[in-house]
């Protein structure tokens, strides 16, 4: 009888020992469970983080002409380039045709699904820069583009509309490159990059309202909606020395705040 009842003891614990271990593998599994559905989280967050800090220029990139944009147009293109003006991280086209003989051209530009979003002209004379940047809310970045000769050329920041495919100048600007805590006027050539930083999840560029800035060229000196043209600062090399000294009251702002502060 006794010894019976040792057997039965020695099973029941046996059979309670397995119970439990039963009962703890669910938990040590959730345990794991948790932390990798942790650890994927924040690398969404890092990653995210990353993809929202990278801010400044994206310049595009000439590319050899394709048969499939060659199929688009029914114009010669002279030049090909890519970069993604649609704001969808993949790559889009913007070709120039031949200008004609008053130095007048078409430029198309070109979805990645091969479809003309807009088409723009240009001209053959002068001199014309153009940068990307994401300045607001909105998928497609905005344009920085330096247009003009020897006489004088605008700066502006223009937004676009890949709806209507018309684009709108925002902001007329007094472009300055601070190189070696010196400031100098930023010819488009000497410009690297635009300052520009991330404050939480707003995008804000270094500025100033308050300068003797006084353009004598033949640009945009009024601009019909600005009662002044700010300051910009951006990175570069200058090539003249023609240091800029009545810059006061440089600051981070907004480019929508810099507009609101600018307008007529």
């Amino acid at each position: 009888m006794k010894q019976s009842l040792i057997i039965f003891i020695i099973l029941f614990g046996l059979f309670g020992s397995c119970k439990e271990t039963k009962r703890q593998k669910p938990n040590s599994l959730n345990t794991d469970t948790i932390k990798q559905d942790n650890k994927i989280l924040n690398s969404k967050i890092e990653d995210t983080v990353t993809a929202f800090t990278n801010v400044g220029f994206m310049k595009p990139k000439k590319i050899t002409v394709t048969d499939n944009l060659k199929n688009c147009l029914n114009e010669k293109i002279e030049t090909a380039e890519e970069i993604d003006f649609t704001g969808d991280n993949i790559l889009d086209f913007i070709c120039k045709a031949k200008a004609d003989k008053s130095g007048i051209g078409n430029e198309y530009w070109i979805s990645s699904e091969y479809k003309i979003i807009k088409t723009t002209k240009y001209y053959s004379d002068g001199f014309y820069y153009r940068w990307f940047i994401n300045l607001d809310n909105d998928p497609e970045p905005e344009i920085f583009e330096a247009i003009g000769d020897e006489d004088g050329a605008d700066y502006i920041i223009i937004d676009q509309n890949l709806l209507t495919g018309k684009d709108t100048a925002l902001l007329y600007i007094n472009p300055v490159v601070i190189e070696n805590d010196k400031k100098f006027w930023g010819y488009p050539w000497d410009i690297s990059n635009i300052k520009v930083r991330t404050n939480g999840k707003t995008i804000e560029l270094f500025c100033s309202l308050n300068h003797k800035i006084v353009r004598n060229g033949n640009e945009e000196n009024n601009p019909k909606f600005q009662k002044q043209m700010p300051v910009i600062f951006f990175t570069g090399h200058h090539t003249q020395e023609s240091q800029q000294h009545n810059i006061k009251n440089s600051q981070w702002l907004t480019l929508k705040e810099i507009i609101r502060q600018t307008q007529r």
